[in-house]
């Protein structure tokens, strides 16, 4: 009833000029003293022509209307699927969307360009940027003096971030860059301590870890990427304490600590991107990005992450390593 509400709607211009001569002829059989009576059997035989047309170009209407809705979810080109026009105006309004179509079509290809060449300047630079952190490290490590700690411990900041880059780039790359097997956790998590070890001598943080026997389909690097953020963050916001890390039999793997919390007001935001909250702002540091890498990446591998947290008690990371819908071949 609607469209045909609608139909009616549109047609109201005609049906004006109807009534008007209608109303026009009556009047002028009436000035003539014409009898009245003899205007009614042909009005009657107009009006069940009218109502003839009128069905008649409702229903035309109506399957125009649904082979529109129909074209509307086709992802192929305009040209292509748009029905033969049936009027001047038509064919005037299918030249436009086509050539708005062509125009945003190579819009799009710029833009993807322009992505990729931008994605493989960052990756170029990654790499080139690590050679000369990888030799300032080696320069580092031949006098262990105070002072060469503090250099180290900045460039190991700077190497963390220089990955972070990579990463960012890297997560608009959809699966190409996902390999899904079956893991030791274990041997991931471990690895993951190994990198963080300076981190947590130099603050005298205690690391508490008793290891896991669990397997998971996931993938290694991203994997990786993800407990190395949450343990950065720990390390970051733990000025003295533990950091703890938990897998239970449900393969949720935790990763809590006794540092500063995060705000009530700021924990459902701290995954956005560029959000750093309180703590973030106290920090002048902080860059909003290490969170919401970690909740991009997780949901790429198909691992669902949650926090808890109170304000000068610590918070605590869950990742659900069981949330992912494949198993391993």
């Amino acid at each position: 009833m609607k469209l045909f509400a609608q139909y009616l709607y549109s047609r109201r211009h005609a049906f004006f000029c109807a009534l008007l001569c209608a109303a026009a002829y009556g009047v002028i059989f009436f000035l003539y003293g014409i009898d009245m009576q003899a205007v009614w059997y042909p009005l009657l035989i107009c009006l069940f022509f009218a109502a003839v047309f009128m069905m008649a170009g409702y229903f035309r209407m109506k399957k125009r209307h649904l082979e529109l809705r129909q074209i509307s979810r086709y992802d192929g080109a305009a040209e292509e699927c748009l029905p033969p026009a049936s009027s001047l105006i038509e064919e005037d309004y299918q030249a436009i969307i086509i050539r708005q179509e062509e125009k945003a079509r190579k819009e799009k290809e710029n833009q993807e360009l322009v992505k990729k060449d931008m994605q493989d300047y960052y990756a170029r630079w990654v790499h080139q940027i690590k050679a000369p952190i990888a030799v300032m490290q080696v320069l580092l490590q031949q006098e262990d003096t105070q002072e060469n700690q503090e250099l180290r411990s900045e460039l190991f900041r700077v190497e963390q971030y220089v990955d972070m880059a990579l990463c960012y780039t890297r997560l608009g790359e959809g699966g190409s860059d996902l390999l899904f097997q079956e893991y030791d956790l274990d041997e991931i998590v471990r690895k993951a301590i190994r990198k963080y070890a300076g981190q947590f001598i130099r603050k005298k943080i205690r690391l508490v870890y008793k290891g896991t026997e669990e397997k998971v389909v996931t993938d290694e690097k991203w994997l990786s990427f993800i407990i190395e953020q949450l343990l950065s963050n720990a390390v970051k916001y733990t000025a003295q304490g533990t950091v703890t890390i938990e897998v239970d039999k449900k393969k949720r793997l935790t990763v809590s600590d006794t540092g500063i919390g995060i705000a009530p007001e700021d924990l459902p935001r701290i995954f956005e991107k560029g959000y750093t909250g309180y703590n973030g702002r106290q920090d002048k540091k902080s860059t909003g990005i290490g969170l919401y890498l970690c909740r991009s990446a997780a949901d790429k591998l198909g691992h669902a992450i949650t926090a808890q947290s109170e304000p000068g008690k610590g918070s605590r990371f869950t990742i659900d390593l069981a949330s992912y819908p494949f198993q391993a071949e």
